[in-house]
C-alpha cells in the first residue's frame, strides 16, 4: 500500500444528473479527492475524527467502522474499539484492526501524521466545513469515499440535505415575534465563544436569535464586546455554568441575573453531522419551552404541546352551553349519516384490502438475506421498486438502504402486522414479494 496523507480542501458542490442514481459500479472508483486516490470501497475504517464520525453514522455507514478514537463518543458506535486519543492514538491497536481507510482531524499533529504515514496507512484529514453549503461538500467527500464518486457522494449530498431541511422545519415551530434574541455560547468562563461565521455559530439563526459572539473581534475586546452586547441567553460547556454564574465578570449580564445560563456539551457544536440537529433540538427546548417536539419526528409538535389548544375549546364549549340541547340533536342526525357513510366506506375498504397484489420474483429470498440502514445493494433496489409496487415507497431507487427506505419497510411491517424493525429479514421479504402482501391503503 502507498504511504498517502492528505488534507482536503473543501471542493466545490456538484450538482448531479438524474442519470448518475443509475450508474455501474465500476464506474464508482477510483475516486480522487485532492492528490489521493481511493481505489475501491473501503470495508475496514478508522475514525480518529469525532465530526467525521457524525457523518459516518448520519450516512449509515456504521457497519464499516471498525476502530474509533476516545472522543467518538456516539452511541450508535459505542461498541466499536477505542484506539486511544484523536491527536495521540496508539498504532499498535490501529495495526491489530488493519484499517483500509483512517479519517482524522486537520489539526492532527505533525508528528502523529507521520508515524501514521510511515506505517503505511491510508490517511484521508478534512478541513471542517465553514457553511451549510461546505457541510454538503463535506458530506458528499466522505461518501465518495465510502461507496463511490457517484452513488456514495449522492448518498452524502443527500443527506445533508436531510439535515437542513430538518433544522428549517424545526425554525418553523418557533413562535414568531417582533422582540429581538440575543444570545451565545461560550466554552469557559473567560469568555471564549461559539463565534457567528461557523456552521454550529449560525445555529441561532435558526433560533431566531442573533449569536452576539462575532467574527474578526480580537481576542482582547471579545469579552468587552460581549457585555455591551449583554445576552438574554448563555450556552455553555458541561461544568461551565457555576463558573459563570458565580464569576464577577458576569454579575451583571442579564443570563446571569435572569438564571438564563444552560449548559450543553460542546462536542454538540464541534461535530458537523447529526449534533448540530440535536443541539438545535436542545435550545429550540430551552428557549421556547411552549415548544413541544416530537422525539419520533423532531418537525412536528408533540401531542402535548396541543394541550393549551385543546384547554381553550373546553373553555369555548362551555360557554356556549345554552345552544347544547340544538346541538346534540344535530349531532345526533349526523352521526346516523356519519355512521351510514363509515359503513359504506368500510365496506369499501374491505373490498379494496382483499384486491390481490401480484407476487413478484424479481428478488431470489434466501434464509440468510438480510438488509439494514447503511447497506449498499443492487438488491436494495428490487426491495426498492417492490415497496413502490405496493404504496410504500416513492423516492429514487438508488439501492442504499438509507432513512426513507428504513421508514418504508417500517410502514409496510406495520400494515402487515409484523415486528416494525424497519430491517427487511426473511418473514419480511418473504411477505413483501409474496401475493399475500398487503399494499399501502
Amino acid at each position: 500500500m502507498f504511504k498517502k496523507i492528505v488534507a482536503l480542501a473543501l471542493a466545490a458542490g456538484m450538482v448531479l444528473s438524474a442519470a448518475a442514481c443509475n450508474s455501474n459500479r465500476s464506474e464508482e472508483y477510483p475516486v480522487k479527492l485532492a492528490n489521493i486516490t481511493i481505489s475501491k470501497a473501503p470495508d475496514r475504517v478508522v475514525v480518529l475524527s469525532d465530526s467525521i464520525a457524525d457523518i459516518l453514522v448520519s450516512c449509515g455507514f456504521i457497519k464499516k467502522i471498525e476502530g474509533r478514537s476516545d472522543e467518538c463518543t456516539q452511541e450508535e458506535i459505542s461498541g466499536v474499539k477505542t484506539v486511544g486519543s484523536k491527536l495521540k492514538p496508539d498504532l499498535e491497536k490501529i495495526s491489530a484492526l488493519s484499517p483500509d481507510v483512517i479519517f482524522a482531524d486537520s489539526d492532527m499533529p505533525k508528528e502523529q501524521l507521520t508515524k501514521l504515514n510511515e506505517s503505511g496507512f491510508t490517511v484521508i484529514t478534512f478541513v471542517p466545513a465553514t457553511s451549510m453549503s461546505g457541510i454538503s461538500d463535506l458530506f458528499g467527500n466522505v461518501g465518495a469515499v465510502m461507496a463511490g464518486e457517484t452513488t456514495g457522494r449522492e448518498i452524502g449530498e443527500e443527506r445533508a440535505e436531510t439535515l437542513s431541511v430538518t433544522m428549517d422545519d424545526l425554525q418553523r415551530l418557533i413562535p414568531e415575534s417582533k422582540v429581538l434574541v440575543t444570545a451565545c455560547y461560550l466554552y469557559d468562563e473567560k469568555g471564549t465563544s461559539l463565534k457567528d461565521d461557523t456552521p454550529s455559530g449560525k445555529l441561532f439563526e435558526y433560533l431566531n436569535a442573533v449569536n452576539v459572539c462575532k467574527a474578526g473581534v480580537a481576542d482582547d475586546e471579545a469579552f468587552n464586546a460581549l457585555k455591551l452586547a449583554n445576552p438574554q441567553y448563555i450556552f455553555c460547556d458541561i461544568g461551565v455554568k457555576d463558573k459563570i454564574m458565580k464569576s464577577e465578570l458576569f454579575k451583571d449580564f442579564s443570563a446571569v441575573k435572569n438564571k438564563q445560563v444552560y449548559e450543553l456539551s460542546s462536542k454538540l457544536f464541534s461535530r458537523q453531522g447529526n449534533s448540530l440537529v440535536e443541539a438545535l433540538t436542545d435550545m429550540i427546548e430551552i428557549m421556547y419551552p411552549s415548544v413541544s417536539i416530537n422525539p419520533e419526528d423532531p418537525t412536528k409538535k408533540d401531542e402535548s404541546s396541543k394541550a393549551e389548544s385543546s384547554k381553550a375549546e373546553s373553555s369555548k364549549t362551555e360557554s356556549s352551553k345554552a345552544e347544547s340541547s340544538k346541538t346534540e340533536s344535530s349531532k345526533a342526525e349526523s352521526s346516523k349519516t356519519e355512521s351510514s357513510k363509515a359503513e359504506s366506506s368500510k365496506a369499501e375498504s374491505s373490498k379494496a384490502n382483499t384486491t390481490k397484489v401480484k407476487a413478484d420474483t424479481s428478488l431470489k429470498i434466501t434464509k440468510d438475506m438480510f438488509f439494514e440502514f447503511g447497506d449498499i445493494e443492487d438488491d436494495i433496489k428490487k426491495v426498492q421498486n417492490r415497496l413502490e409496487v405496493l404504496g410504500y415507497f416513492k423516492e429514487e431507487k438508488s439501492g442504499y438502504y438509507g432513512e426513507v427506505t428504513q421508514k418504508s419497510v417500517k410502514a409496510f411491517q406495520k400494515a402487515n402486522k409484523l415486528k416494525q424493525s424497519g430491517d427487511c429479514d426473511y418473514e419480511t421479504l418473504t411477505l413483501m414479494f409474496s401475493d399475500k402482501a398487503k399494499a399501502a391503503g
